[in-house]
């Protein structure tokens, strides 16, 4: 069981330092396409309504999500959601889901909504969402980005479920939790 924890956890940590690292990339070589193409839900369409800064800085990721707020996550009373610190991104890692507050600036936020892994999905809690689906190994993760402002979102990770629907499921009722709480 710990071995998912490790794994999710890696997968989770490989994400974050991939999207630092294409944050530094010009737009001319594989940056987002600046809106000229695909579903406009997935370009942002209005990303963060227009909305600038960080008002999720200095929340805790951990306070956006519990175990226990969707039953399909492991409600194991030993493995409490740990936060990390992740300059940048804090993430609040828990057994098999993860929650990141990513504060990247303009280019990682559009990277994030605009790439052609993103899936756009219907507004969640009055955010602009996309889904991506990723498969390691064994093991098939899905995350649900939310969008906060056109600098800022959420990302909520799971690796839950016996298949990879059923993840994508979850993840979306996680994120249907995370963005009631952005709301509060």
């Amino acid at each position: 069981m710990n071995m998912r924890r490790v794994v999710m956890t890696a997968t989770v940590l490989a994400c974050v330092l991939g999207l630092a690292a294409c944050g530094d990339s010009d737009k001319g070589s594989g940056g987002p396409d600046n809106g000229t193409g695909g579903s406009s839900a997935a370009q942002g369409g209005g990303a963060g309504k227009g909305r600038t800064g960080t008002p999720l800085a200095g929340v805790d990721p951990c306070t956006l999500l519990k175990p226990a707020d969707v039953p399909q996550l492991s409600q194991d009373g030993y493995t409490q959601p740990t936060k990390l610190s992740i300059p940048g991104k804090p993430t609040c890692s828990g057994y098999d889901f993860a929650v990141e507050i990513n504060d990247g600036g303009a280019e990682v936020h559009d990277l994030e909504f605009h790439s052609s892994q993103a899936k756009a999905l219907p507004d969640i809690g009055g955010h602009k969402a996309v889904m991506k689906q990723n498969t390691s190994g064994e093991t098939t993760d899905c995350s649900v980005s939310l969008d906060v402002t056109t600098q800022e979102y959420v990302r909520v990770t799971v690796t839950a479920g016996d298949d990879p629907a059923q993840t994508c499921d979850i993840a979306k009722k996680a994120a249907e939790v995370v963005a009631g709480r952005l709301s509060s």
